[in-house]
């Protein structure tokens, strides 16, 4: 009889876990999924594409894995990318993802853009002449331009380098006790 309360309690404590209703934090829904399918389109300016770089889009759809956005929301957003869109090709940039080459005043409209559509959210764009950040309601970083820096190149191993030490250490030492055991030295 335990043997068979034990197997039944057993199958209990395995069943009950998987009907329980799971909701997953950074689940994207329908309306984030429209944002994040502006941000990957690709616009065709003169005979050249301009997209944004995958890292800021992967950044973006990060951010919207930790918020709700819901349809009027999305639909404000995406009215601002297209907007930034049409200030693009209105300046015809040619496929650069470097926007150094727009004029002081299409910088300024699309950063303007920018800040509203994060601030739909809650979020705030800073610009501070060189890097773009956005932080999230709570103060958060949830997106930064700045470039990172990857370590290239050989890394410095103190481990090998001890022993290599030692490894010298040990053979001076040797010499050293032959020497005097040979008569080596004079004096």
């Amino acid at each position: 009889m335990k043997k068979i309360c034990s197997i039944l309690l057993a199958l209990v404590l395995l069943i009950v876990p998987m009907t329980l209703s799971v909701s997953a934090a950074g689940d994207i829904n329908a309306n984030e999924q429209k944002i994040i399918t502006e941000l990957k389109k690709e616009l065709e300016i003169g005979n050249k594409k301009f997209a944004l770089p995958k890292e800021y889009v992967t950044q973006a759809e990060n951010y919207l894995k930790t918020v709700d956005v819901n349809e009027a929301q999305a639909n404000e957003i995406i009215g601002y990318i297209e907007d930034g869109e049409e200030i693009l090709i209105a300046e015809k940039i040619t496929g650069t993802t470097d926007l150094k080459t727009l004029p002081v005043a299409a910088k300024q409209q699309i950063l303007d853009l920018g800040k509203k559509a994060v601030a739909v959210t809650g979020a705030t764009l800073t610009f501070d002449g060189k890097n773009v950040v956005i932080k999230n309601a709570e103060g958060k970083v949830v997106f930064d331009a700045a470039p990172v820096v990857k370590q290239t190149g050989a890394e410095v191993d103190f481990t090998a380098i001890a022993l290599s030490v030692l490894a010298v250490v040990a053979i001076l030492g040797g010499a050293i006790v032959v020497a005097k055991k040979k008569s080596l030295f004079v004096k």
